[in-house]
């Protein structure tokens, strides 16, 4: 790999653990029904397009960095 490559993979890894962060974020203001971000209050299908941009990224950090994808994340296991 060439120093572009290893500069795109850092870059998707930080932003992949921001999602993450937002992802356990939301889930919290899910589950005490408070504010998050922009959003009165979280409905389950905010939550479920949060954690679905995590996994999209998830999916691409994967596909960059390994060649295929490893591991498969539903929503469902993702936000137990």
């Amino acid at each position: 790999m060439n120093t572009g490559d290893d500069e795109n993979l850092q870059e998707q890894q930080l932003h992949l653990e921001y999602l993450r962060a937002r992802v356990n974020a939301a889930k919290i203001a899910y589950l005490n029904r408070t504010p998050f971000e922009r959003i009165a209050e979280v409905s389950y299908e905010d939550l479920k397009a949060i954690a679905q941009q995590f996994i999209k990224a998830s999916n691409d950090y994967q596909k960059a960095r390994y060649g295929s994808v490893k591991v498969r994340l539903s929503v469902a296991k993702l936000l137990r």
